[in-house]
């Protein structure tokens, strides 16, 4: 992940001389000797025409004044927004006035003045709309996830699963690649959490989001260590002592319903089995937007929850900063077993949405020569064995890319992580598989 962006001094200062020019122009003033009382009959006609540019410079002295006293994320993002505004009106001015060439030159300096302010608000941090989870990168999806659906509603496709599906599944080339493939229309909002094992994924679909969140299929996409029960789970044990775990298990869940209404709020799953670690809640209770949950740093994950990598992986590059690490000595896969904790949780996840009449899509990402290696691709060839027997269940619709790849290492940014130019090849396989329901959704999407 790149840098947090770093603080910019007299920022404030850099906005106000943006607007200099501005502040210091204003409509013509009448002649002493006009009569500014217009009479009824042509009170109308004495209005002044709109005017885009005069409108341009009363949003950039707006910005200007907005920006001398902000210094939360929402004061900045008034500020961006004014700016905005104000290029918006520059641009809009015709080809034919005089003042246009101008308006162009100053639409390109408060653009700079909109991203500088855009930086400020991602510096204070995402606030938070719901209690701290444990993770960082899991509080900024739930934040950017209720603001996605608020705008746009339930995506028809959520992608989970861990930084191998935040940075390999493009939502975007998906939305495109289905377009072209006859399904135009979908929405699609990767959902993934680095560290997400299936225990964090049952948390997430089962117990987290509220029915008015869910969406109409997901797509798994993940590997094996995901569901090795011998293997520790830090990133489940960081939710299991946060205070938003504290929250689900009295009954909270992340919804769009007013807390005023909680009796239109459906109860969270009561399907977890004996020994699974995971919470039963008898009630789902609405949390309202608090600034006490405090901001989140933002990471360059994008609005629709992808991460996008340009790294391109050469072993003989990497391996100059990385040392490389044989299956035997890999703890992720030492001890492997895929019977356990994880593979209850995700049989509670697969039972859930079959509850919900959500598909369920798995995908075996990819990994590279250098990371299958005789030990590891063993483990892998298990877990192969494993995901084949749930398909052949009816449980999921299986998706495996495992050695799609293995000789084409341009398309990871490590040795088992996908690039961005990697995740649009997700994207275009999956969007051109025919096993997906992909009409369903349209046709459910033609229904409302």
């Amino acid at each position: 992940m790149t840098k947090p962006f770093a603080s910019r001094p007299g920022l404030a200062t850099s906005l106000v001389l943006g607007a200099l020019l501005t502040c210091c122009i204003s409509r013509p003033v009448p002649s002493a000797t006009s009569d500014p009382r217009p009479s009824a009959a042509n009170a109308e006609a004495a209005l002044p025409p709109t005017d885009l540019w005069y409108e341009a410079v009363g949003e950039a002295n707006q910005a200007t004044l907005l920006a001398a006293t902000a210094t939360t994320a929402p004061q900045w993002n008034q500020v961006a927004g004014a700016w905005g505004r104000s290029v918006a009106l520059l641009q809009a001015i015709a080809p034919d006035d005089p003042r246009q060439v101008f308006s162009q030159r100053k639409a390109r300096e408060y653009q700079q003045n909109l991203y500088l302010a855009q930086q400020k608000a991602d510096q204070q941090g995402l606030p938070r709309v719901f209690p701290a989870l444990g993770s960082d990168v899991l509080d900024e999806q739930v934040s950017l996830y209720h603001a996605y659906v608020a705008t746009l509603g339930p995506p028809d496709v959520l992608v989970v699963g861990s930084s191998r599906a935040l940075q390999g599944v493009d939502p975007v080339v998906l939305q495109q690649a289905l377009a072209a493939q006859g399904y135009p229309g979908l929405r699609v909002y990767n959902f993934s959490v680095n560290g997400a094992t299936a225990q964090v994924v049952s948390f997430i679909t089962r117990q987290l989001l509220a029915p008015d969140l869910h969406p109409r299929l997901v797509i798994w996409a993940e590997g094996s260590r995901a569901f090795n029960s011998g293997r520790f789970d830090r990133t489940f044990a960081e939710i299991l002592a946060s205070p938003g775990y504290a929250a689900v298990r009295d009954g909270a869940t992340l919804t769009l319903a007013s807390p005023n209404n909680l009796d239109q709020a459906e109860p969270a799953s009561d399907d977890s089995e004996p020994d699974s670690p995971e919470l039963d809640s008898p009630e789902s209770e609405a949390i309202a937007p608090n600034a006490e949950y405090g901001t989140v740093p933002l990471s360059p994950i994008n609005s629709q929850g992808f991460l996008a990598v340009n790294d391109q992986f050469n072993p003989t590059v990497y391996y100059r900063s990385f040392p490389l690490v044989r299956g035997q000595y890999d703890n992720a896969y030492r001890p492997f077993r895929l019977d356990g904790v994880q593979t209850v949780s995700f049989e509670a996840t697969t039972q859930f949405l079959q509850s919900q009449n959500i598909p369920l899509v798995f995908v075996n990402l990819p990994l590279s020569n250098d990371y299958l290696d005789g030990v590891r691709l063993n483990y892998e060839r298990q877990f192969q064995q494993f995901l084949q027997g749930w398909a052949n269940r009816g449980t999921l619709t299986l998706v495996d890319l495992l050695e799609t790849w293995r000789w084409r290492s341009h398309l990871f940014a490590d040795p088992s992580h996908i690039n961005r130019y990697g995740a649009r090849e997700i994207a275009s396989l999956l969007a051109a598989d025919g096993r997906i329901p992909w009409g369903q959704l349209v046709q459910a999407q033609g229904e409302e």
